[in-house]
């Protein structure tokens, strides 16, 4: 049997990845469940699955766990560490840039065009809000 050698960078990084899904689905696990509704955005935590006007959006786990994340505290605003710790169980430099570049995926697979405040809205400087019914 042959194997395919790496590095260590590889493989440490590797090892996070898997920390970090085990860490969310951890702490995760079994406290949410049921369905999200806000306006035409529909998320069942129980099947993992995210809908907009009854269509199924293809999601990331990552921006999956971020979206759920933002709609188990709709209405509060979350800062950008917040979500950070919660989705990658980390902070670095470069962890804002990600995020925001998972945020800007999920609202162009949602529909979103930049700009417009629908489902979520970017507070500047701070993070990130889910809207809640009550702001429609």
């Amino acid at each position: 049997m042959e194997t395919v050698p790496f590095g260590t960078e590889e493989l440490m990084a590797r090892i996070r990845a898997v920390l970090r899904s085990h860490r969310y689905s951890e702490k995760n696990e079994g406290t949410h469940i049921g369905k999200f509704q806000f306006q035409d955005l529909m998320i069942d935590y129980d099947k993992r699955q995210v809908f907009i006007d009854g269509d199924e959006i293809d999601l990331t786990q990552t921006e999956y766990n971020i979206l759920t994340f933002l709609s188990i505290h709709a209405g509060k605003v979350l800062t950008y560490a917040a979500i950070i710790q919660a989705v990658w169980g980390y902070s670095d430099y470069g962890s804002v840039k990600k995020l925001q570049v998972n945020m800007k995926n999920i609202r162009k697979k949602m529909g979103v065009t930049p700009g417009e405040k629908r489902y979520i809205v970017n507070e500047l400087g701070v993070g990130y809000r889910m809207l809640a019914e009550d702001e429609e």
